[in-house]
């Protein structure tokens, strides 16, 4: 068999069976495939056949030859749909075939194929293309079908060109009348894309320019275009739209003319409720001390989560603990028995001299090794929950790894790993974790623990719902690139466990991967990014060689280093810039000194915030992974000055 780790010795397997050795005869086929060598490919096989899992292999890797030769090969391609439609690269190979079928124009096998498992996300071209193969086949689309189409072209952007076909039939139809073109024109505006609003006033009936204006004022210059609205006694809907964007740029102008159209019965109370639900929104987003007031005057039907989380966050950041407790209180149960809010309450309760109730509640959250769990025992100066010691995790039975061992995916996914091929790998591992029985994780955790898997291993480890078991707690805060992270952190002049935190925050340590918007390896750097701190550290590396951990870990802790002196070693506000950049933070920073937990649970971004929490919780525990000791959070929350002091 392909043996799952290398805990699975060949001493320890049947007679007959495949260890570890097999990974040569797959990286030849492998290696075969990338060459285009159809003859060693063969050869590869050959070898395979008659093996443990050798009846899975084989038409894996045949699929793997078919996924960059669909056009050479279509009917090999069509049998292998045909015949193993389960194997995990299916739906890869079924989408490059489909669009082979586009391309070609074979509209039958198209829609053939298209309906035919395995399922797959389609996207809006594909589905296009199916709508396009209904016309050619039948001539015709569904009701479901004109709907879905339509509901396509009313999008506020261009769409793909494999869309013409339906919307032309649409257009033939009279599916594209004016009320189309105008929710589409509408869309477009909102969306930004002026180019595609004028195309349609230049394709769509007459009149759509003056509509079009209509929209394009009221987003441009909302203070002007919403009070002539109101006085014309316009329509619900503009003046609904006109009054967010104002909200968005002038929030106190917003609820001032959202009192009048209201008053005036030219807009309802659900749309009242969003305008002044944004409105105060933007003002706790400003920091501004109105946020809070005009907050807790949102009607309770406008009111959802964000709006009840900045209630607080808008009292916090004013240090008004007063209103900190009551606007907790006042939240919904589900969001009340947070943490975050259970250790906030606490805090305000201390500050009120109720200081036995605050602390009560610090001993319960104390008890987790996460963010507010370390600022809880912080509070109460007692030792962080943290394992006695960082032995292995536990040691599956055989029958446990014995049952793992007899699934192919996973048998195949760790020898990929083995051979540093780690997105198909991941692919595999993931295929099959899904279908596994419960009692077979912990031993699944292990081996991916014991291959140095170490993001396979957590995945498994947050299935399992351990994340504060003291007995998977090392295995979670891998450490791998040791020698590489160290050396770093020592020429860089900055803590080995912020590295590790950022990375493992960043990538989960999945050197290969990369963002949509295009930040790349262990401590995802855009590639600008990259080419800069190359430039101003003076390292010499290539940063087109992203991927490479050396470089990647180079250039990533020359940036923390750059960001730690910007801005002075505080830890929050140089984290919070990794993420989101060191321009945003100015905006951020306070007026008056505020404590550092306080800042970090007020930071604007969802993303950003829950960012900071995790690395500077993922410090404490990394200074304990390096040194045994843990480090203590508060020392990472030193008192954030005012803007003007940083300058």
């Amino acid at each position: 068999m392909l043996s799952l780790a290398p805990a699975l010795s060949a001493a320890n397997e049947p007679k007959g069976t495949m260890g570890v050795a097999l990974d040569d005869e797959l990286e030849m086929a492998l290696e075969a495939i990338e060459r285009g060598d159809r003859y060693g490919l063969d050869r590869a096989l050959a070898r395979l056949e008659g093996t443990r899992h050798g009846k899975q292999v084989i038409p894996y890797l045949e699929v793997q030859w078919l996924l960059d030769r669909v056009g050479e090969a279509p009917s090999a391609v069509a049998a292998r749909l045909r015949e193993h439609p389960d194997i995990p690269l299916m739906p890869r190979l079924k989408r490059r075939y489909l669009d082979h079928l586009a391309d070609t124009e074979a509209w039958g096998e198209y829609r053939l194929v298209f309906d035919r498992a395995p399922e797959i996300n389609p996207g809006v071209g594909r589905q296009c293309a199916y709508w396009q193969a209904e016309l050619v086949l039948d001539g015709t689309l569904s009701e479901e079908q004109s709907d879905a189409a339509l509901a396509v072209w009313e999008r506020g952007r261009s769409q793909p060109e494999a869309c013409d076909p339906a919307f032309d039939w649409l257009d033939a139809n009279g599916y594209l009348d004016e009320s189309a073109y105008r929710a589409r024109v509408r869309a477009a505006v909102e969306a930004g894309q002026d180019g595609l609003a004028r195309y349609l006033v230049r394709q769509g009936p007459t009149g759509l320019a003056a509509y079009r204006d209509r929209w394009q004022s009221l987003r441009d210059r909302p203070a002007a275009a919403v009070p002539a609205l109101i006085e014309a006694e316009g329509d619900a809907e503009e003046i609904t739209q006109g009054l967010l964007w104002l909200a968005k740029r002038e929030p106190a102008r917003a609820r001032e003319w959202v009192a009048r159209a209201a008053s005036q019965e030219l807009i309802d109370a659900e749309q009242a409720g969003s305008v002044s639900r944004l409105a105060a929104l933007k003002a706790a987003y400003l920091y501004q001390p109105q946020g809070h007031k005009w907050l807790t005057e949102v009607p309770l039907a406008a009111r959802d989560e964000e709006v009840w989380t900045w209630t607080v966050r808008s009292a916090l950041r004013h240090l008004d603990w007063s209103r900190v407790k009551t606007s907790i209180d006042a939240m919904p149960d589900e969001l009340t028995e947070r943490r975050e809010w259970r250790y906030w309450r606490a805090v305000a309760d201390d500050h009120l001299g109720q200081s036995t109730a605050a602390r009560t509640v610090w001993r319960e959250l104390a008890t987790t090794p996460d963010y507010h769990g370390f600022l809880a025992a912080d509070r109460l100066g007692i030792a962080y929950p943290l394992p006695a010691d960082q032995g292995e995790p536990p040691t599956p039975s055989d029958e446990a790894v014995a049952t793992l061992a007899n699934n192919p995916w996973l048998s195949l996914a760790f020898a990929l790993h083995r051979l540093d091929r780690p997105e198909d790998a991941r692919r595999l591992f993931n295929h099959e974790i899904d279908g596994l029985d419960d009692d077979v994780l912990p031993a699944l955790a292990y081996l991916a623990d014991q291959a140095d898997w170490p993001d396979r291993a957590s995945v498994v480890i947050a299935r399992m719902d351990k994340l504060h078991d003291p007995a998977w707690y090392a295995t979670r805060f891998a450490l791998p690139h040791r020698a590489l992270v160290e050396a770093q952190a020592e020429r860089q002049g900055v803590p080995a466990e912020w590295i590790y935190s950022i990375m493992r925050r960043e990538s989960l340590f999945m050197r290969d991967i990369g963002s949509g918007a295009g930040a790349q390896g262990l401590m995802q750097l855009m590639p600008a990014t990259a080419r800069w701190v190359n430039r101003q550290a003076g390292l010499g590396v290539s940063p087109r060689q992203l991927a490479d951990p050396g470089t990647n870990v180079a250039l990533g802790t020359a940036y923390i280093g750059h960001m730690a002196e910007r801005f002075e070693g505080q830890y929050p506000l140089a984290t919070a810039a990794y993420n989101a950049g060191p321009g945003r933070i100015q905006g951020w920073l306070p007026e008056v000194p505020l404590p550092g937990d306080v800042w970090v649970d007020t930071i604007l971004f969802d993303e950003t915030r829950a960012y900071v929490q995790a690395v500077l919780a993922g410090m404490v525990t990394y200074r304990w992974r390096l040194t045994g000791e843990p480090r203590r959070l508060g020392e990472l929350l030193s008192v954030v000055t005012p803007g003007d002091d940083r300058e």
